[in-house]
Parts: structure tokens; sequence; C-alpha cells
């Protein structure tokens, strides 16, 4: 049944009663719609327009209400607010990763998430716009968030921003990853980078956030040691990406590849918000886990938060690389580009150069020619072009290193280029002839089980190994250009059949070799560090587990037939109580080549003889020969033939290993 409207009688005997008329209630009703009707559309005029990004929903400008709201509607259990605060599953509920307690407004936010919510909300929605601008600016994704989450009317809180981060307006971001440089132990696993493009073509000109530990005026040993155990604060920064170009690529001798994201304008824009409320915030700094790579996963997990990043590495050895195979394993990289260092582009130089040349070359960087005497020569003129852009670079080079005075480079460097000017103004495109190499995240993964047998002093044994990380020198797939060996944790365990008995062969807790070509333009020195547990004969003639720390250093050349020779002096100290005084420290000497063969096939030989002069007397000579052949992505075997002589007591090991990699 209709029933009756405000001007419209249920039946006429009703009109009648009221003593109204027809004509009456015609015009009453008429100016009733009228005014009904401005009132509606001076309504719509003055109401602002309202956004799809907030919600509708009551209008509360009582914070108390917004955090019953908040509570109500259970948004500090939300997966998103767990990826802003940083929080990981603990055994009581979540704990943050970040570890500055100015990061958190609640007194024991880093692991109550609904009271860091209700202290957040509190403190960006208060009624006074003077005092929540600082909050805003200081936490503008969680603002953000809130603003539109809150099952709230929260348009009265539209004009609320932070015109600092707004006015950046980003198009398009790539992961940066400064390849290894195992000179310096705080390079060897390479590092991981954000650059965030704006408005400016040239990639030199954006934005570069970063994650690092903050260690002034330490060498690359200490940094390392101490990066193990969480002993440095991390931060993360934005600087302009030219800077770190010239910091990786230009001062570290660093390759780069940058890897551009398909991540839309909105997502970067989340991802700014987030690595802004980080600025002077500091989280504990560890080398193998919460390092340079895994901090930045949180900040691609801000921007889109469907991506399954940070959990799958909690807990494990995080690598760069590693990081970035699982970006590409989730459809984040959409295309590639290599950008050699500096000292790839002196290398190509060189080698593109006639000996005679380089020797010129080197003639005039270190003044004993001036560069005018390069124009002079009868060679041709693209070979003078060469010879003065290698004088150039090298140059540059040498004085960022600061290993020339800044009034002798300038000199010098001004007068190649301005005898470089004469021939040809138009600049050669080297980047373009160098070779591009294996993109880094191509190769195997790091963790490795290997499985063995063969045969130790006439007893068969079997063996299984297990490496979490990371390569050893006759990897055929990292750092090419140099003997590379980095492993942690190296469990070797041995299960001889005729005695029916196991035995932990070794365990190398960090073994790093340096091993890098000197040369007339660069001189590195090579190196090692290595402690773990090992066995060697005794004085009864029983093989005893011993702990070792054996570290050297010296230099290499390469050539075309030997490969990569090297030579290093060591010293040592073993300590067990099988030795006499329950120690023995000495020196001694390791020579070496390292040669790949083929494509698949690498060869490692070494003689290291030793000699003990405190504590226990003795003398310890080892010789071998590694072979490592690719079978494929992920599968290498070795054949590998070891001799050894401790005191009068020798035995030689013969045993092939298969090594998977995941």
């Amino acid at each position: 049944m209709r029933s009756p409207g405000l001007c419209r009688p249920s039946n006429p005997a009703d009109a009648a009663l009221t003593g109204t008329t027809r004509k009456g209630r015609i015009g009453f009703c008429r100016n009733a719609s009228l005014f009904l009707g401005l009132i509606v559309s001076l309504m719509a005029l003055l109401m602002p327009v309202r956004s799809g990004f907030c919600r509708s929903g009551p209008v509360y400008r009582d914070v108390d209400r917004l955090v019953e709201t908040a509570v109500a509607q259970n948004l500090h259990s939300r997966e998103y607010w767990h990826i802003l605060l940083h929080y990981e599953k603990a055994l009581s509920g979540v704990k943050s990763q970040v570890d500055d307690p100015d990061f958190f407004l609640a007194p024991k936010g880093n692991t109550d998430s609904r009271a860091e919510m209700a202290a957040t909300i509190r403190a960006l929605f208060q009624p006074d716009d003077a005092a929540a601008a600082p909050f805003v600016c200081r936490f503008y994704a969680r603002f953000q968030w809130l603003k539109s989450n809150l099952d709230a009317d929260m348009t009265v809180y539209d004009h609320r921003v932070c015109e600092e981060i707004d006015r950046i307006v980003p198009r398009y971001a790539s992961l940066v990853f400064p390849t290894y440089y195992m000179n310096n132990p705080a390079s060897m696993f390479g590092h991981t980078l954000i650059a965030i493009n704006t408005e400016y073509s040239s990639k030199r000109l954006a934005y570069a956030v970063n994650y690092a530990a903050r260690a002034d005026n330490v060498n690359g040993l200490s940094f390392a040691i101490n990066g193990i155990f969480g002993l440095y604060k991390g931060y993360y920064s934005v600087d302009p990406y030219y800077k770190k170009i010239e910091e990786y690529s230009d001062i570290h001798q660093r390759d780069i590849w940058e890897y551009r994201l398909n991540l839309t304008p909105e997502e970067i824009q989340r991802l700014i918000w987030h690595v802004k409320e980080f600025k002077g915030i500091y989280t504990d700094y560890f080398f193998f886990d919460e390092n340079c790579s895994y901090n930045l996963l949180y900040l691609l997990e801000a921007a889109r938060p469907s991506l399954d990043l940070v959990q799958p590495f909690q807990g494990l050895w995080v690598l760069p690389a590693d990081t970035v195979r699982a970006m590409r394993d989730q459809g984040l990289i959409e295309s590639k580009t290599y950008r050699p260092s500096k000292a790839s582009r002196i290398r190509h130089k060189i080698e593109a150069l006639d000996p005679a040349a380089v020797d010129t070359a080197l003639s005039v960087i270190e003044g004993e020619k001036s560069p005018d005497a390069v124009l002079n020569t009868e060679m041709p003129a693209d070979s003078k072009i060469r010879i003065l852009d290698l004088v150039s670079d090298q140059l540059q080079y040498l004085y960022v290193k600061r290993e020339l005075e800044k009034t002798v480079y300038r000199q010098r460097f001004l007068a190649a280029l301005k005898a470089r000017s004469t021939l040809q103004r138009e600049a050669v495109d080297y980047d373009r002839e160098i070779e591009e190499p294996a993109d880094p995240v191509s190769g195997h993964a790091f963790n490795r089980i290997s499985v063995g047998g063969g045969v130790h002093e006439g007893d068969g044994f079997f063996e299984m190994r297990y490496r979490p990380a990371f390569t050893d020198l006759v990897d055929m797939d990292y750092m090419s250009n140099q003997g590379a060996k980095i492993e942690f944790g190296d469990a070797r365990l041995r299960y001889y059949p005729e005695q029916g008995s196991f035995r932990l062969h070794q365990l190398d807790i960090i073994d790093i070799v340096s091993v890098s070509a000197r040369d007339a333009f660069f001189k590195p020195l090579s190196w090692k560090f290595d402690t773990g547990f090992h066995r060697k004969l005794m004085d009864n003639g029983d093989a005893s587990l011993y702990y070792r720390l054996n570290t050297g250093t010296g230099v290499a050349v390469e050539s075309t037939v030997w490969g990569l020779s090297y030579a290093m002096i060591e010293g040592e100290l073993d300590m067990t109580g099988a030795l006499e005084e329950s120690y023995a420290l000495g020196g001694g000497a390791t020579l070496g080549i390292i040669k790949a063969l083929t494509p698949f096939w690498k060869l490692h030989a070494y003689a290291n003889p030793k000699w003990f002069f405190a504590g226990d007397d003795h003398q310890a000579h080892e010789a071998g020969m590694v072979n490592n052949f690719r079978i494929a992505n992920n599968h290498q075997v070795s054949v590998e033939l070891t001799w050894s002589k401790t005191r009068e007591w020798d035995k030689t090991d013969v045993q092939a290993v298969w090594h998977w990699y995941f």
C-alpha cells in the first residue's frame, strides 16, 4: 500500500478536514519542492568533492573516535601496517626489525602494533593542524594509508599535506647492482640500491635510495668483522645517483647493472613516502642478513604490497644477487643495462692498443712525455685519440684514488685534453665496444650441497659437504677477472666404510682468498684470510682435528699461457691438545695458478710449504690440483688430487665430487 506523501492526502476527505483546497495544496507543494531543491543544491555546492581514495563513513574530528574505529576495523593487524613498521612474527606476537626507538610513537611500539597505531592516529589526526604538521611529514606513508583505510570521512584532513614530499614526481625506478669487488671485503658480495628517475631524462640525475652501514675510516677487513656481529648502525639515505656512480664505478672499480622495475608512478610514490619515514632512523646492520639488500625489500613491498620479498629471506643468508633473482622471479624486472666501471673502460682501452702505444700512454701519465709528443708520432689519428683518452681516464682514476697530487693532476690532465681537442671533438663511444659480460644473476645459486667419494691413504670414503655461500677459486660463474674464494660455514663430513665411522674432516668458518692480477696501470695486492677447523697428521701418525688461523698477502700476474699466477707469504697459528704445548706458530708461502682451460673447465694447481717454529716445531707441506667442470647452471663436478707431508708422515687423497647449487 502506497503511503501518503507530505503534499498528498491519503484520500479527498483528508483535504476537506484540513480545510485545504486543491489549488492551495498545489501551491504549497510547488513552493516546498522549490525550497527543498534549493537546499539540496546549496549542500551539493558546499560539500567537498569526495575522493575515491577515502572510504565513506561518519566524520570524526575526535581522535578517540578514530582510534576506536581503527581498533574495530583491526587495522593494526593488517599486512600493510606490518610492512610499514617492519614487523616480523615473534614468539609473543610481532617484533619490528627497526632498532631505533625514535621510529615509534608508542613506548612499546616495536612489539605492540595496536599501541603504535593508536599513538600514530593521535599524532597525525589531532585537531591542531600546526601540531600535527611535523608528524604528517615525518610519517607520510602511515598518514596516507590510515587516511585511506579508516572507516570514516577523512576528507576533513585533505588539506594536511607534505609539500616537500609531494613535489617529487617519479617516472620510473631501477634496481642498481654494483657487482663484486674482492679486494675490499666490504664489497665482496656486491651491493644493491634503488634509483628513482623523475623529470630529468639523464639517469645520472636520478635519486639513489641506499641502505648502508655507517662505518667511516675503517679498512675492509675490519668492516667485515664488525658487520658480521652487528656492531654497526645502518641508515637509509637518498643521494644523487651520479655520486653513487662515482663511488662504486669510478673509485671502487665495480661494474654496475641497472634493472628497470615495472613499478607504476603511484607505487614509486608509496616507496618514497616510506623511505622518507626513515630519515635519521637506524637499524642494526648485519653483514649476512639485515644488510643493504634485505632492507631494500621492505621498500619494494611498501610500494607493491602484493610482493612477497621479505619473508622468504628471514633468518637466512641474504646476498644481493639472491634478492635480484627474487625480484626477477616475481616479475618486477622488465629490462637491464650494463654500465662498465672506470677500471673496465681503462682495461678495454689498453687491450685495443699495441704494446708500444700502451708504453707511450704510460710515459705521458707518469710525466715523462708531454701529450704533444703523441701528436707528433707517425701513428694513425685513431691510435692517438685512444692513447690520449686512455691517459685522461687513468689520470682521473689516479687522482680519485689519491695517488696523484692535485697540482700534478690538473697540469697533466688539462694538457691531455688540449692535445685531444686538436684531433677530434666527437667522443668515441667506448662503452659500445666493451663486450657485455654475463648477467651476475644468471649464474648458479649460492647455497651448495656436495656429495662425492675417494681414497685416503688407501682407504675408501664417502664425503658430504654443505656450504651456505658463496664461491671458490675454480668457480665458473663469478669474478672471472680474478681468483676469488669466499666460503662461510663450509662443512665436510666423511664416512669410512671399512672402519664404519663418520669423521668431521673440515669446517671452514671463514675462508677468503682474493687473487687480483697486477699490471702497469693497476697494482692490487692479493690476500687471504682463513679460520676454521682442519685435520693434519700429528706425532703419533693420527689425523687430528685442530683449529687454524691463517692469513697472507702477495702478488699475482696474468698471462695467456699460464693464466692467473700468484705467490703469497703467509702466517699461521694452529691450536689443539694433540700439539706439543697445544699450539704451533709458523709461516710459509702459497704458489699457484688458476686458468680457465675452456668455458666449462677451470683448473687450480698450488703448492703450500709451511714451517712451524714456536710451540710444536714441525714442517707441513701440501700440494694439489683441482679440476672443475660446469655441467649445468646449478651443477658442477670437480676432480681433486691432494698430497701432503707433515713431519715424516705423508698422505695422498683423490676424490670426485658433484656439486648442486640451490
